[in-house]
């Protein structure tokens, strides 16, 4: 079976009166693409699309609106999306010239 392991560092809190960073862990997510044909359009953004769900599920919102906050966020998906595509390659597949290389 083919999967990717998405993985992302989560901050476990973050909270605007924090004094010291808070502790990340790691989050992995399990995302199958055997049934895919990734060289095909259709497969390549199917697979975009399971990556992308990945990536929401290991990165999750903070409920902090803290602008650090949503910073830290937007750098946990896309160190999780570079995860994947990174992943892809090391696998063979040919990423670019598909959807999947605007991951």
């Amino acid at each position: 079976m083919k999967t990717l392991a998405i993985k992302a560092l989560a901050a476990a809190s973050l909270s605007l009166l924090a004094v010291a960073p808070a502790a990340a862990e790691e989050v992995r997510v399990a995302v199958p693409f055997g049934d895919l044909d990734i060289t095909t359009p259709a497969g390549a953004e199917a697979l975009a699309a399971r990556i992308e769900a990945g990536v929401e599920t290991a990165c999750a919102r903070p409920e902090s609106r803290a602008m650090t906050a949503f910073a830290a966020w937007d750098a946990c998906k896309a160190n999780a999306r570079a995860e994947a595509v990174a992943q892809l390659a090391e696998k063979g597949a040919a990423v670019e010239g598909t959807s999947l290389a605007a991951l």
